[in-house]
């Protein structure tokens, strides 16, 4: 498999990069988050290569710039679409993800 995406990333103070414009526009690419109360295993399932991207590049962007110790991401529908969020699209009945980090 020929992976397309970019191995340098780029993040910057105002996060506009995070949300690439395949995400934004192609509702195919979105996260699904899944807890297993019983093992207590957290799952997170990524439609495509490109969410997953997306998400990542997020995390990295709030660990470099980010200043309030938290990221939230959360599903959020409007008009019966799915949309995109702090460079992640969720699914409706996914689970929301708290990110904590020390704040130095």
């Amino acid at each position: 498999m020929t992976n397309k995406l970019p191995s340098v990333v780029v993040v910057t103070p105002t996060g506009e990069e995070v949300s690439s414009s395949d995400v934004q526009n192609d509702s195919r690419h979105f996260l699904n988050a899944d807890v297993n109360i019983e093992n207590r295993d957290i799952q997170l399932s990524f439609s495509t290569r490109q969410a997953m991207y997306d998400f990542a590049k997020s995390l990295l962007q709030e660990s470099v710039y980010g200043k309030g110790g938290q990221k939230e991401f959360y599903p959020l529908a409007a008009e019966s679409k799915n949309l995109v969020v702090d460079g992640v699209r969720m699914s409706e009945k996914s689970s929301r993800i708290f990110v904590f980090y020390e704040d130095e």
